[in-house]
């Protein structure tokens, strides 16, 4: 049985409109759903309630749960205490599922007992913040495809990470709207929840663990040919590019790279380095240059009490 975990804050929208009829219209009922809930109202509660008895038509439970704590990643470790199936699937509240996504994944899982994660598919984002496919980037595509190159999910040392929209095959990385782990790895890790330290919505959380399942592992992990999960990109939830947003994104990228960069630490930090100045002088000229200062102070203070820490446990 596959438990489908969906960590939400606020957005019960997106669970009324989204995930929740996209789960309804599977073409298996080996399943259950788990919300996982930190808004600050009941609104989200009265959806999973009316969803409740659609579910149990097609004799799938759903459970509704609040959470003890507020985060994205800490919310996904304390839900999966509560899931009874063997795989763990978790998608966000703004991710509509294909009605062949879960037995998808769950063939996928049968003849690959070795494959230890797996994800759908990512369509471009459909949200009303979708960007259009620049002209440059349609025809790089072209000449990839031309030129028989084929894309695919890495993450490089610098902790950045390439391909969401990649085409099915192996991959290194999973997405967070659509990524899903045998029961098993739980036993082993756990997501990071140092990302969370600038905020709930911790940036980089499914890269950092599905790359730590790929390198734990051994084997890649796959993205099967059938089933996609359209990312609707609701807004909300990830808060104003402020100094502490700042802060996270040099931060976690930090943390992503340490796990990125275990072959090649040398490498990972230079790059690393070179990524984010870049960013720092991207995000003072589109936001706030005293911000970004102010965010990369945070950061900085952050890694180095990390760093103490750690020759401490020693």
């Amino acid at each position: 049985m596959i438990s489908v975990i969906i960590a939400t804050k606020n957005r019960d929208e997106a669970l009324r409109n989204i995930s929740l009829p996209s789960l309804l219209r599977q073409d298996t009922t080996d399943f259950e759903v788990i919300l996982w809930d930190a808004s600050d109202s009941e609104n989200s509660r009265l959806v999973a309630e009316q969803y409740v008895p659609l579910f149990e038509e097609k004799r799938v439970p759903l459970r509704y749960f609040r959470a003890p704590r507020v985060g994205s990643a800490s919310q996904r470790n304390d839900a999966m205490q509560s899931a009874l199936g063997e795989i763990f699937f978790f998608i966000d509240d703004d991710s509509e599922v294909s009605s062949d996504g879960l037995s998808s994944l769950e063939k996928c899982f049968v003849e690959s007992p070795e494959c230890m994660g797996a994800g759908l598919a990512v369509l471009e984002n459909c949200g009303p913040s979708a960007k259009k496919i620049s002209f440059r980037e349609r025809l790089k595509r072209k000449l990839y495809a031309a030129l028989g190159h084929v894309k695919r999910r890495k993450v490089h040392p610098s902790g950045s990470n390439r391909g969401l929209t990649a085409p099915p095959g192996p991959a290194e990385w999973l997405s967070g709207c659509s990524m899903a782990y045998r029961r098993d790895v739980f036993s082993l890790m756990k997501f990071n929840e140092k990302l969370q330290f600038f905020g709930g919505y911790a940036m980089g959380e499914d890269v950092e663990f599905s790359h730590r399942v790929f390198l734990r592992f051994g084997h890649p992990l796959e993205v099967p040919a059938k089933g996609t999960v359209v990312h609707h990109e609701v807004p909300g939830g990830r808060g104003r590019m402020d100094e502490n947003r700042m802060a996270m994104v040099f931060y976690n990228r930090y943390i992503v790279m340490k796990t990125a960069s275990q072959r090649d630490p040398l490498l990972g930090r230079i790059a690393y380095g070179w990524n984010m100045a870049r960013s720092f002088f991207s995000m003072g000229f589109r936001h706030d240059f005293s911000a970004a200062c102010k965010g990369v102070a945070l950061a900085v203070r952050q890694i180095l009490s990390d760093k103490k820490n750690e020759r401490a446990n020693r």
